[in-house]
């Protein structure tokens, strides 16, 4: 996955979330998406999903996954979000 490419998804990724994230959350990752930290919006993400218990679908859950990989950031809170439908 290419800098652009980690531009894009990064920002649909966030914004598939943005409703489910409190706004301080929302206020932080903006300026990571900004400034190219892909890898510590992804985890940032991942983690206040885990900490809000929020729900995410299996194909947010992938999506999820494709980004921390692709930033080479770690993958284990994923195993801590709930998954539904």
């Amino acid at each position: 996955m290419n800098e652009s490419e980690l531009a894009r998804r990064a920002g649909v990724v966030a914004g598939e979330f943005a409703a489910r994230l409190p706004e301080d959350t929302l206020a932080g990752l903006r300026p990571m998406a900004d400034g190219g930290e892909y890898g510590e919006l992804a985890v940032e993400l991942t983690a206040t999903l885990v900490k809000t218990g929020a729900t995410v679908s299996a194909p947010e859950l992938c999506e999820l996954r494709a980004l921390l990989e692709a930033t080479g950031m770690p993958t284990h809170l994923l195993e801590r979000l709930a998954v539904g439908d």
